[in-house]
């Protein structure tokens, strides 16, 4: 096999020049070497994901040697919360992840040709599977998302801008205050997508906050599988004698509402629960989303009574400010 080719279950595939992705996206004029360490947490159909293993996994263990990436996959069965996806989790160097993902992106492309020449005008296909096109769904920490976006999404304009790609970051109306992520879909030509998955990876290597979170995605990943088992009804009893941690993320107006009038609401909440809750300081909100973390610690079913209560007050809330705007438009 010669230099720039990689081995898949169907055959050598040309690898392209990596760095040609990676290349001036620090947007300081050093240009990056591709060795920094990052993690890519990818949402695929299960189709896809079958495809990834291969047979008795030969074709996730091939996956792994060609880029040099460690590549894990969340069991079957196992989805990303309300999707039907599941996981794929890449990391290794900044080149090695954008290798792996080249190589399912042409693994995926071999699959659709072998599907079409198989079944003709029969098969109808998506966008994203027509010839050259290609699609690549993250999931990502709230927080970390925001630095995607940028001020008032200029960062995330630029990247669309740079590379040619279409990027669509998921809206927080889509999300429920305890999604701990948001993902971000990127589509367009392949080379377009690679290039785009560069500059997301690359900026957010660069962020003081990326160590840890790749630390806690992977550990989290070795000692609990990539995606974590949904709780069975049966098992909420014992449940409810395990401490636990539960953070929302609401807007500034939102914690307002909770906290209350010198603070009485929160102190409601604690003392009704029985449980610790923590709110970030303003200095530390998101920016690009105005909103602060609210933790909730204690008792399983104490969290989750704590949570019932916090939705409780912010319905309240909200109600009042409709009815507020209501007067308002009426005198008006």
């Amino acid at each position: 096999m010669s230099d720039g080719e990689a081995e898949t279950h169907s055959g050598p595939v040309e690898v392209p020049d990596i760095d040609k992705y990676v290349a001036g996206s620090t947007g300081s004029g050093d240009l990056p070497t591709g060795t920094q360490q990052v993690v890519a947490k990818l949402l695929v159909s299960n189709s896809i994901a079958g495809s990834v293993i291969g047979k008795a996994g030969a074709n996730i263990e091939q996956l792994q040697r060609s880029s040099g990436a460690r590549v894990q996959l969340s069991r079957a069965g196992e989805f990303y919360p309300g999707t039907s996806d599941r996981v794929l989790l890449l990391s290794g160097s900044l080149h090695a992840v954008l290798t792996a993902i080249f190589l399912i992106l042409e693994k995926i492309s071999r699959d659709i040709n072998a599907s079409v020449a198989a079944n003709g005008a029969k098969r109808i296909l998506k966008k994203s599977e027509e010839p050259g096109q290609a699609q690549v769904k993250l999931a990502l920490s709230r927080r970390l998302c925001g630095l995607l976006i940028g001020h008032k999404g200029q960062t995330v304009r630029d990247f669309i801008v740079d590379s040619g790609s279409t990027i669509r970051v998921q809206s927080l109306s889509e999300l429920t205050p305890s999604d701990p992520e948001r993902t971000i879909t990127v589509s367009g030509a392949r080379d377009q997508v690679l290039r785009a998955v560069a500059l997301i990876l690359n900026t957010l290597s660069m962020h003081e906050g990326y160590a840890s979170y790749m630390e806690t995605t992977l550990q989290l990943a070795t000692n609990q599988g990539v995606v974590l088992p949904p709780r069975a009804a049966s098992s909420k009893n014992v449940l409810a004698a395990v401490r636990t941690q539960l953070t929302l993320y609401l807007t500034d107006d939102d914690v307002g509402a909770i906290l209350g009038k010198k603070g009485q609401n929160l102190v409601e909440v604690q003392q009704s629960s029985r449980v610790t809750i923590k709110i970030s300081d303003r200095s530390k909100m998101d920016p690009t989303t105005n909103e602060r973390e609210v933790s909730i610690s204690g008792m399983y079913s104490n969290v989750k009574l704590a949570e019932a209560m916090i939705a409780e007050k912010l319905s309240v809330a909200r109600s009042q400010a409709r009815n507020r705007e209501d007067r308002g438009s009426e005198e008006a």
